[in-house]
């Protein structure tokens, strides 16, 4: 492991501020870790900077290497590794003839960019990895795959999964593929023939050599041999045709300062021009973005366009670009086309100030970037970089500005769309002096600013958080615009009632909901949590409503909106309903709550498509359709499912699980009742996927974007940051937990108190019908020498004055802040319950190992589970009360509901067995019949 640092980042001038003993300083916590092999010192390190480095490390123990590793690792302009930390990465099913009816029709009518739009909706809605099949009975694969793949490539930068079984369809989009690919499948099914076909393929295809010393072909010289090499490979020992042979000569990044990337822009394209020459029937590709990569945004669409242009003009057939983000070259203005040709080309600066730190080396420079000394080539590359970067510094705040010159009416659309409310009073004011009347604004411009939000976020443009922003500018020109409305003016669209059903206590996607829904022109009557079918049907008579929302969490919750919707249906409620949740599906609202219901059911996924499923039931063109479409056939008659069930073998412990393991000792058996000091170790424990992905809706790897400083990601990190500030003042995280002595009887678990003989309490768990017949009882071991096995069962929450607090947010038009402050709330308690998991670990013998991380807490990388009721293993939410029973949470504000659901929403609790041989399983498997 090496490490050598540039001595910090350059300045205007091209100068390095860290001193040698600064930098020295930084680098002794990599040492003091044992994390290096190698040290020393990249840009604008002297010798005073490595003696200082060189001392530091003195008599300090290297990096002990670590035993080899089989590591997989798939690419495509992005690379992925399959490890323990990223189980299990996501391919994207969805292009693919047999699996999806959308993808089939598309390819049948040979629509590909609409086709290959599906890729680019998967990649962005998290698919780590997208599995392309074209193959079927009905079309010709090898023909699809051209059209179909020089779309894709296009659109998208992750890994693809070739998905055929005929070998000359791999052949054939590999040709298309950069990176490692992943073939599915060869087999043995017609002997070796298909591994003699394809694998010398896998082995050989590219630019990546087995070259040690240069595998990533980096001059024009090495980029030719190895597309010559690789030519006569395919060609006369495989037959491919030349034309199927796609080279990528790469390219690397020109503005980094690596010194090693020097020159790749002009090699790059001299690449081209010499595969071109030597086999002009092959096609080449580029990953063009990859050139910019560490500029500013402005300056990475010049760079990146000015590159495509020379690289097509040296005989690029393919490109991998961003296309919003490229500029025609002639519309380029000529500073900025010099500015990009100077970096990319390495050119001798001109006009070179007298007092610049580096004016001797870029004095009578050679113009070949291979005749400049290494000194000139660095010098050379760090003037441009610092001249282009300075000059979109100046350019973006330019661009800003020009906003102001917009129609009235579009400017108005922007302050929705992009959710900023700087400049907006004073826009409605100068569209009211025009003469147009408060209720035309809010339907007009801002109501069209609205659906653009919707589309761009059906789209996958948008996140949850700036879906809020958008409303938040939404209610405040609405309530800006109320002031001048006369009494009978209303921009209502139709009326919802909205309600978490009975013993459900979680609301935050509801209000979500709500928040969409009353920013899109709707009246919306929000009757909270825990709601009877009783108070529905109330409710329904007091407001007349055109809809009815119902929300829940967990499976019980569905359950219930079954039996809620059987209810409205005995109360003569016809009106559609709307049911959302993370327990619910589209088969399960079809089959199971629509029939209950005898009317239109529609199942909302997330809360724009429940706005979009309001306007559709609102606007008298759609209605029909929507209602024929959500009532269930048979005017009410449930759907009965006749299920033939295999006798299951008797089993009272899994054969998977270990008996005979020594039994670990416990800290202590007191009942222990804390208030978390330290909200800030606390929150190191939140998963920032959970935190940022599924609550505030970002796509894609976050930790990974912000790391790139993508600002969609910083943004978004900033505002989380101020709603943790403003929580710190009040939020408060409790935690009550116990270890008790344990037996297992089958599938009961006894508890007991110290060197007791009577149980204090029972669990009844479920075991598995097949497979590894697991049950958790199985994992805690049996007693022996008068010793028994132990248990922790606890109970967290930061719930605590949230829903309030929240509650007064929304309803003061701060949207993000309302629904931060509930996403927060609920991942503080999940990283509470991983904080205290921890500490329960080390008081039961086996604390982390110092080296583990986060990552691998949130994948359960260490002993034994924690396993919480109403989940795969513990389905019954009703033992729920045994905890309470023993526990008494109470204490520390944590109530039961009535569905034994736990109150407030931002609350865990669990169960934590220490068993090594602990996994997550489901008891819900029954055997085929």
């Amino acid at each position: 492991m090496s490490c050598y640092p540039n001595a910090g980042l350059p300045d205007e001038e091209g100068k390095y501020l860290e001193t040698p003993t600064t930098l020295a300083a930084q680098l002794e916590k990599f040492a003091d870790h044992g994390w290096l092999n190698f040290i020393g010192g990249c840009c604008g390190t002297t010798e005073k900077h490595i003696r200082a480095i060189a001392q530091m490390v003195e008599g300090k123990k290297p990096r002990q290497r670590p035993a080899d590793s089989h590591r997989a690792v798939y690419s495509g302009i992005e690379a992925i590794e399959a490890e323990d930390s990223t189980r299990p990465l996501l391919v994207g099913e969805r292009t693919n003839v047999i699996g999806s009816r959308l993808f089939k029709n598309l390819v049948a009518e040979e629509k590909w960019e609409e086709a290959s739009e599906i890729a680019r909706r998967q990649v962005r809605g998290g698919a780590q990895v997208v599995d392309v099949c074209l193959q079927s009975t009905e079309r010709d694969e090898k023909k699809d795959i051209p059209p179909f793949y020089g779309k894709l490539i296009r659109k998208v930068k992750a890994p693809l999964m070739i998905d055929t079984t005929d070998a000359t369809a791999i052949e054939l989009a590999l040709t298309y593929c950069q990176g490692k690919s992943i073939i599915n499948s060869i087999n043995l099914e017609d002997g070796e023939e298909k591994f003699e076909r394809v694998v010398p393929i896998a082995h050989e295809f590219g630019c990546i050599d087995e070259d040690k010393l240069q595998a990533q072909a980096f001059t024009r010289e090495r980029k030719l041999a190895i597309a010559e090499r690789s030519y006569k490979l395919l060609t006369e020992k495989y037959g491919l045709g030349p034309e199927d042979i796609i080279f990528d000569p790469l390219v690397f990044p020109c503005a980094t300062g690596d010194e090693n990337y020097i020159g790749g822009a002009v090699e790059t394209v001299e690449g081209i021009r010499l595969i071109k020459q030597a086999l002009p029937e092959v096609r080449t590709i580029l990953g063009i973005s990859n050139v910019s990569f560490g500029l500013p945004a402005g300056a990475r669409e010049v760079v990146n366009s000015v590159f495509l242009y020379y690289s097509t003009k040296a005989g690029l057939d393919l490109a991998i670009v961003n296309t919003e983000k490229i500029e025609r070259f002639a519309s380029i203005p000529a500073e900025e086309r010099e500015l990009a040709e100077n970096l990319l080309f390495s050119h001798p600066p001109k006009d070179v100030p007298a007092d610049h730190s580096s004016v001797r080396l870029l004095r009578d420079v050679p113009a070949d970037w291979r005749k400049q000394t290494k000194e000139q080539r660095a010098a050379v590359n760090q003037y441009h970089i610092a001249r282009i970067a300075e000059h979109f510094r100046i350019t973006k705040r330019k661009e800003k500005a020009r906003a102001a010159d917009l129609p009235l009416d579009e400017r108005l659309g922007n302050y929705i769309i992009e959710g900023t409310r700087d400049g907006l009073i004073e826009d409605l004011e100068r569209k009211r002096a025009e003469g147009a009347a408060p209720l035309d604004i809010v339907n007009g411009p801002l109501m069209a600013g609205m659906a653009e939000v919707g589309r761009l976020f059906n789209a996958n443009e948008l996140i949850v958080a700036e879906v809020l922003q958008s409303a938040e500018a939404m209610k405040a020109a609405v309530s800006h615009l109320e002031q001048f409305m006369e009494k009978a003016d209303t921009a209502k669209r139709g009326e919802v009632v909205l309600a978490t059903v009975k013993g459900d206590v979680h609301d935050i996607g509801k209000n979500l909901v709500e928040i969409i829904l009353k920013n899109n022109g709707y009246d919306v009557v929000n009757l909270g949590i825990k709601v009877p079918p009783e108070e529905l049907i109330k409710a329904y008579q007091v407001h007349k409503p055109d809809a009815i929302g119902l929300s829940g969490l967990l499976v019980k919750s569905a359950q219930q909106m079954v039996t809620t919707a059987s209810d409205l249906k005995d109360a003569g409620i016809e009106i559609p309903m709307l049911v959302g949740g993370a327990a619910l599906s589209a088969k399960f609202t079809e089959t199971k709550i629509a029939p209950s219901y005898g009317k239109a059911v529609c199942y909302a996924k997330d809360a724009m498509t429940g706005l979009r499923l309001m306007n559709e039931l609102m606007d008298p063109a759609t209605r029909e359709t929507v209602l024929r479409n959500h009532t269930a056939s048979g005017n009410g008659v449930s759907v009965s499912t006749i299920v033939t069930v295999k006798e299951v073998p008797a089993v009272t412990r899994s054969p998977r699980v270990r008996g005979d393991l020594p039994i670990p000792d416990v800290a202590t058996l007191e009942r222990k009742v804390r208030l978390v000091p330290d909200l800030r170790e606390v929150w190191s424990y939140i998963n920032p996927f959970m935190l940022y992905g599924r609550h505030m809706g970002f796509r894609g790897d976050f930790e990974k974007r912000f790391a790139e400083r993508d600002p969609k990601a910083v943004e978004l990190f900033e505002s989380m940051e101020e709603v943790k500030r403003e929580a710190a003042k009040f939020m408060k995280v409790r935690a009550v937990w116990q270890f008790f002595e344990a037996e297992a009887e089958g599938e009961a678990l006894n508890l007991f108190a110290p060197g007791a003989k009577e149980a204090l309490h029972t669990f009844q768990f479920g075991r598995q019908r097949m497979r590894d017949f697991l049950c958790l009882s199985d994992y805690v071991l049996p007693a022996r020498d008068g010793k028994r096995d132990h248990v922790a069962l606890f109970v967290v929450t930061a719930g605590e004055g949230i829903r309030e607090r929240a509650e007064k947010a929304k309803n003061e038009g701060y949207y993000f802040k309302s629904h931060g402050l509930q996403a927060l709330a609920i991942e503080s308690a999940e990283a509470s319950a991983e904080w205290l998991h921890r500490r329960i670990r080390e008081d039961w013998g086996f604390p982390d190992p110092p080296e583990m991380t986060m990552a691998q807490r949130f994948t359960s990388r260490y002993r034994g589970k924690r396993y919480s009721f109403g989940y795969p293993a513990c389905p019954n939410l009703e033992d729920q009360a045994g905890i309470w029973r023993l526990l008494k949470p109470e204490e520390i504000g944590v109530q039961l509901t009535d569905g034994f659901m736990m109150d407030p929403e931002a609350s865990v609790s669990a169960v934590i067995f220490q068993h090594p041989d602990c996994t997550y399983f489901s008891v819900g498997d029954a055997p085929e019949s």
